[in-house]
């Protein structure tokens, strides 16, 4: 396998799997987060329910896009297709950067739901 047919599938195989890791983690936190939903009630935790899906897998891919496979010391495609390390090495930078995006929305679900919780608590609101 050529460099650039590693750059093409190994590219679909990362995307892939950062979209699996999400998916992922929506299927198993999902149970639980429609749980904490129904306790905040009312048409917030509708609401709430519908953007968790997107709130998980939006970030996953934005994370997998974020990364450039243009550097300082390559700038060129043909550049880039040269070192297939430097392939693996942004495979691995894109992997990480999806992961991480996943683990940044997980937290801001989690200031939302608090929110959510916040919010309902005050005897005006209700």
């Amino acid at each position: 396998m050529t460099n650039e047919q590693y750059l093409v599938v190994s590219y679909f195989i990362v995307g892939l799997l950062s979209f699996g890791f999400a998916l992922a983690t929506y299927l198993w936190l999902r149970h639980s987060f429609i749980a904490v939903t129904q306790a905040v009630g009312g048409k917030l935790s509708m609401i709430l329910r519908r953007l968790f899906f997107i709130g998980i897998i939006f970030p996953a891919l934005v994370g997998f896009f974020s990364v450039s496979f243009r550097s300082c010391s390559k700038q060129t495609f043909a550049q880039i297709i040269a070192d297939r390390s430097y392939l693996l090495a942004k495979n691995q930078e894109q992997l990480s950067s999806s992961l991480s995006h996943v683990v940044i929305a997980l937290l801001l679900w989690g200031l939302i739901i608090l929110g959510a919780f916040i919010i309902n608590k005050n005897p005006e609101n209700r």
